[in-house]
């Protein structure tokens, strides 16, 4: 029996997250800390129109990044979790 839990493992680069921080934004959350705590509780479109009207100085660039360590899952395979996908990608494909 394969035990899953040594399969993968938290990524270290996102923290499991599987999103990154623009680091644009540094300077932004630096002076405006309400801006940051409205866009991490944003519900309606009437929030989203009152932070579009606080950030005037806001980047143009997005808010996070899609992480590029794990694409997003916020988890990496481990060396065993590679093994097992390889072992499984050549039965699977004929041509690998």
């Amino acid at each position: 029996m394969i035990n899953l839990d040594t399969l993968d493992k938290q990524c270290p680069k996102c923290c499991g997250l599987g999103r990154i921080e623009n680091p644009a934004w540094h300077p932004v959350w630096a002076t405006r800390s309400d801006l940051k705590d409205s866009v991490q509780i944003l519900e309606t479109k009437e929030k989203f129109s009152l932070v579009e009207k606080k950030a005037q100085d806001q980047p143009d660039e997005p808010i996070f990044f899609v992480c590029k360590e794990c694409h997003g899952r916020g988890k990496i395979l481990t060396s065993e979790g590679k093994r097992l996908m390889e072992f499984v990608r050549f039965w699977m494909n004929p041509n690998y």
